[in-house]
Order: C-alpha cells, then structure tokens, then sequence
C-alpha cells in the first residue's frame, strides 16, 4: 500500500514537472508576425432624412494579394441624429462574411450579425477638419462548417462579443491644388479596436489601423479617396499576428436635406 502511495506521488509529480516545462516552453516561443498585401474597396453613404436625421450606409469589398483572394465583405447601414453642431450619435446593424484568407487563415468561413452604436465629434483646428469617432459593437459570430459527405456547409455555434473602437482623423486642403474648383484634401486617420470581456474578461487590443491618403473630389456631393492603409491583427491564442499593407479606395457621398 505504502508503495503504490510512493509511486502514486512520485508520478503526480513528474507528470507536474512535465506539465509545468511543457507551459514554460509554450509561453516563451516567440510571437510570429505575416505580412501581406491587401486591397480594400468601399463605399459610403451620408443621405440626410431631416435636417438632424440622416441614414448611413457603408459597404466594403476586402480581398488579399492585392485583389486576388477572398477576404471580408461588410454591408452595414444605419441611422444618425445631429444633437448639436459637430455632434452625432448613430446606431444600426451590420452584416460581415470573412473568408480563411492569407498566412494565417480562420478555420473555417465565418458569418457575423452585429449591432453598433457611436458617438461622433466634429471640430476646426486651424486649417484642419477633426474628428472623432467612437463606436461599440455587439457582435454575434458563427463558423460555416463543412457537412460530412458532402459540400455543404451548415452553421456553428454561435458566440457572443463586445468591442470598443476609436478613431481619430484629421484632413485639411492640399494647398490651392483643385479639380473642377473644388479643393483636393489630403487626410490621416488611425483606428484602434479594442475586444471586451470573453472567456477571460479582459481588455485587449485587437486591431489597428492606420490611413493616409487623398480625396478627390468628383462633384459637390461625392468625393473619391484613395490611400494606403497599415492593417495590424493580432491572434492571441495563436501568438501570432499580421500585417497587411492594404490599398484603400473608397467613393464618398454627403447629401443635402431637402
């Protein structure tokens, strides 16, 4: 009996010894990091109902390898209110399909169902435009999983997320230069996104995204920007993240209430 105890003992602590190297060695590897190149076309809707009402609708086509590849493909309208002058609040839904896609793919397609809620801020700050903006989102995610013995896909469960963004931008004229008399803009934003709670309840940083480029303007109402964006992704359970060097292009249209 004393010696089975013995063993007994003696294997709980190799089998603890192991364990333990085992979790040192895996939180020591070092985090791996993919760049790759991106191209993401947009486009945006600002179409005032009433003079403090407005619907907001944006869409974006996201692909990898420069246009070659399936990425993400986001729709997402909603509807906005002027409290005051530079002061918006807005809230809608959004709907996002994103494909496995680059180095480090997904496991499999995802689908997403999101609602969002934002507050903007608008101000002059010499010859620059300032703004910014801050969003919460309720996302609510599920796999498309392959059906054995077929090619078919079905839904998987469903998981719950929250995440906080910010996003700073400021744009200014590019001097006298103009197309049709109407000034061309240079502009830089940046835009943190922030994870909250999940399994661990935890603050994080999930992504950053950093743009800089300029609008050309195409009539009084609509506008073309064109720009390079810095994509930092992280995969924290993978230790591993990317960054992809994306080409923006987005077509820009601000109505007038009638």
């Amino acid at each position: 009996m004393h010696s089975l105890l013995r063993r007994s003992v003696v294997g709980a602590s190799v089998s603890g010894a192991l364990l333990l190297t085992v979790g040192s060695t895996a939180s020591a590897q070092p985090w791996i990091t993919r760049h790759q190149d991106a191209a993401w076309v947009g486009a945006f809707v600002d179409q005032p109902l009433t003079t403090r009402t407005a619907l907001w609708v944006d869409g974006s086509w996201r692909r990898v390898e420069l246009g070659e590849s399936p990425q993400q493909v986001l729709v997402r309208p909603g509807l906005q209110v002027t409290l005051a002058p530079g002061v918006r609040v807005a809230a809608g839904y959004a709907w996002i399909a994103t494909q496995p896609y680059g180095s480090l793919p997904i496991a499999a397609p995802t689908r997403e169902h999101r609602t969002w809620q934002q507050l903007s801020l608008a101000h002059r700050a010499g010859a620059f435009t300032v703004s910014h903006r801050y969003r919460l989102e309720q996302r609510w995610v599920h796999p498309l999983l392959t059906v054995a013995g077929s090619e078919e896909r079905e839904s998987g469960p469903t998981t719950y997320q929250n995440r906080l963004r910010y996003m700073p931008r400021a744009q200014a004229n590019l001097g006298s230069l103009q197309i049709a008399r109407r000034p061309v803009i240079g502009f830089v934003w940046d835009e943190l996104l922030m994870p909250l709670g999940g399994a661990a309840q935890t603050f994080t940083i999930g992504q950053n995204r950093a743009a800089a480029g300029v609008g050309i303007p195409l009539s009084a109402l609509t506008r073309v920007e064109v720009g390079y964006m810095n994509l930092y992704n992280a995969f924290a359970p993978r230790r591993a993240n990317e960054v992809n060097h994306t080409l923006w292009v987005s077509w820009h249209y601000t109505g007038k209430a009638k």
